[in-house]
């Protein structure tokens, strides 16, 4: 049983077509979560409750509510695959958060993948945010790489944890 709450950051901006997108990925992880509510419990924007109708408002609005989830997580789930955008601010702003303000275990799932070898975070490397790339380029931010499988999920989310102070060995680590 997994008891860890996981706040799942991805890029789902500027897809018009959710089927072929990270927000469709990140729908199949609350289906996993419906049908099996001990072993997940994903926080994201979905639980955020917008008051505001002011354009100029909803920027920080955002992400004054995204930091209060992050705050009641105990580790990041990333989701990557090939429609995630690199550069998405959002994203980036997300992973950077977590992990130098609320020092978070970051899980990156490599979507479509079953398993990862040693050169898959190579293989991958255009498609990790910006941000995963920096933090693996100077080895500054504990990330465990998985394939993205209910399986390997729950041992991860279960494993890692700021609560329990359990964190990857280095920002390569395959789990």
């Amino acid at each position: 049983m997994n008891t860890n709450k996981t706040y799942v950051a991805y890029d789902a901006a500027g897809v018009l077509d959710h089927i072929n997108s990270n927000l469709h990925t990140f729908q199949e992880l609350k289906t996993w979560q419906r049908m099996n509510p001990n072993r997940f419990h994903f926080l994201n924007m979905d639980e955020i409750i917008f008051s505001s109708e002011h354009d100029d408002l909803v920027d920080s609005t955002v992400k004054t509510r995204l930091l209060q989830l992050m705050a009641k997580a105990d580790n990041l789930l990333v989701l990557v695959s090939n429609v995630t955008n690199v550069e998405s601010p959002i994203l980036n702003w997300q992973i950077s958060k977590a992990v130098n303000r609320y020092h978070l275990p970051v899980i990156i799932a490599y979507v479509g993948k079953n398993q990862l070898g040693d050169t898959s975070i190579e293989d991958n490397w255009h498609r990790l945010p910006n941000k995963i790339r920096k933090y693996i380029g100077r080895d500054s931010a504990r990330m465990a790489h998985i394939p993205l499988t209910q399986d390997k999920l729950e041992r991860a989310l279960g494993t890692f944890s700021v609560d329990a102070a359990s964190y990857p060995w280095n920002s390569q680590t395959i789990f």
